[in-house]
């Protein structure tokens, strides 16, 4: 794909943060990394001059372009199966919308305005950034889920496309800004930048000592299920292992309140609250998707494939013994043991579907980390991807993530459509971005919340097994929305 016009130049970043720069001259989706085992990643991303979005809803994949809706047309027939022995023949959908998109912009050979070219490591989300729906899982393989209700009346799966990328690189304390431009619309990137630099310049850092605004909570409404309703599911699912249709299954509860603040005030509460590999802020206009999720979906770098799974639940101590006691009993606990290592093995056989043979190998294995409210048991595996498969096969085969839908994972997702009244959309989906050379990073949609107007939705689950107890299971969902609650000042 030949690209349109483009613009790439980079300043010094030891005067601005991420989030300093958002509030201050105002972005559409922000992305960032922190924990507290491995401190601030390399780089953080925000989007400026939203373009378009892309969509996939009840009438195809399109743009919305300044109010009005483009039908995405099949660029390249493929007809191609998704991942060996699949039953799905690939019919177009938003993956293909935004890898055409991504492939725009060949952001490796961006020229600086001094004429060098742009470094090609840079992480670009030239695709865009947004999430796809869990419901998704249904275009990745034959799967017949359930009739549900759609309670959030939103897209499947929508990304938007930006004029303008910043990446921050925390290791050189440099900015490095690129203005693109794309088939489906243009602008003045001349003028777009122009702007830009005069905004960074004028920059005025006295609002950054401001108290936090004041957060008051109206209304809290449990759509999903009581505690009885949520118990009674789990004592369903128990009874699908026993009978021999399940190994582990991953219901939900769902979470509504009111909150008058702007959603990127919440996002910087949730943020220095529950730092994690994965945050994220999105506007989409009618609505913004903030989160701060723990775990990987699916990485694609230069050929290599990683996946990391997340399973084993225990609520931080209130002091440095508690937090190690728990952390030992969290590791000797057979229950979630078994259940880790039944996701690691889903992690190893959805990578063996796209990778080379042999090449996939556990990294990682059930390591402890710890986030502010709870901890983890956390393993990594990687592959390198076989000849013939592109990235965006890997993201379908990997999804959704074993560790929110269950295993066997298409008779995971199947009883728990029957189980689950309401579709979940966003929860358990993936956000995250294609890049302009195919390579992807999406993480899972947990601990995260949707704004539509002043109504927040908030979703947990955890992994039911064999030998679960309905009790304990209700009490980790608790554990898991603990942060997000936190950050609305709500006490359960």
């Amino acid at each position: 794909m030949t690209r349109t016009d483009s613009i790439y130049f980079s300043l010094p970043s030891d005067r601005y943060t991420p989030f300093s720069l958002a509030r201050k001259i105002g972005a559409s989706a922000i992305l960032e990394s922190a924990s507290f085992a491995r401190g601030k990643e390399r780089y953080s991303i925000l989007l400026l001059e939203p373009a378009f979005r892309i969509v996939q809803d009840e009438e195809g994949v399109a743009f919305l372009i300044d109010g009005r809706r483009l039908p995405y047309k099949e660029k390249n027939t493929t007809g191609e199966t998704i991942a060996p022995g699949s039953r799905v023949l690939h019919t177009p959908d938003i993956l293909d919308a935004l890898l055409y998109v991504a492939q725009q912009n060949d952001t490796s050979v961006v020229h600086n305005e001094d004429g060098s070219e742009s470094p090609n490591a840079i992480p670009v989300p030239t695709s865009g950034l947004g999430y796809l729906s869990y419901e998704f899982s249904a275009r990745c393989d034959t799967i017949m889920m359930a009739p549900q209700t759609d309670e959030l009346h939103i897209p499947e799966s929508e990304f938007v496309a930006g004029h303008i990328y910043v990446v921050f690189d925390h290791f050189t304390e440099k900015l490095h800004i690129f203005a693109l431009n794309y088939n489906e619309h243009q602008i003045d990137l001349d003028k777009a930048v122009a702007d830009l630099k005069k905004r960074l310049n004028d920059m005025d850092f006295s609002y950054l000592s401001a108290p936090e605004e004041p957060c008051e909570v109206r209304t809290i409404t449990n759509l999903e299920q009581s505690e009885r309703e949520y118990k009674e599911k789990v004592e369903a699912i128990k009874k699908e292992i026993i009978a021999g249709n399940l190994l582990q299954a991953v219901p939900s509860r769902r979470l509504q309140l009111e909150c008058d603040n702007s959603a990127l005030e919440i996002y910087r509460r949730l943020r220095a609250i529950n730092p994690s590999p994965y945050l994220f802020y999105i506007d989409f206009g009618e609505r913004q998707l903030i989160g701060a999720s723990p775990e990987s979906l699916v990485r694609v770098r230069e050929g290599v494939a990683s996946i990391r799974p997340i399973a084993g639940t225990r609520r931080r101590g209130k002091n440095n013994a508690e937090d190690e006691a728990l952390k030992t009993e969290l590791l000797n606990d057979g229950k979630e043991r078994a259940e880790h290592l039944m996701l690691v093995d889903l992690a190893r056989n959805d990578l063996g579907r796209v990778c080379a043979n042999g090449s996939v190998e556990v990294t990682r294995f059930m390591e402890v980390e710890k986030f502010s409210h709870v901890m983890h048991i956390v393993s990594d595996v990687q592959g390198k991807v076989a000849a013939g498969f592109k990235p965006i096969q890997v993201l379908r085969a990997a999804f959704p993530a074993g560790t929110v839908s269950g295993a066997p994972k298409i008779s995971a997702i199947q009883i728990l459509s029957r189980l689950e009244k309401i579709k979940r959309r966003f929860y358990a989906g993936a956000v995250g971005y294609i890049q302009s050379n195919g390579d992807l990073d999406f993480c899972i949609a947990i601990r995260c919340a949707l704004k539509q107007d002043k109504v927040w939705t908030l979703q947990a689950g955890g992994g039911i097994v064999y030998d679960s107890n309905a009790d304990r299971e209700w009490e980790e969902t608790n554990e898991k929305l603990g942060a997000l609650r936190s950050v609305f000042e709500v006490r359960k």
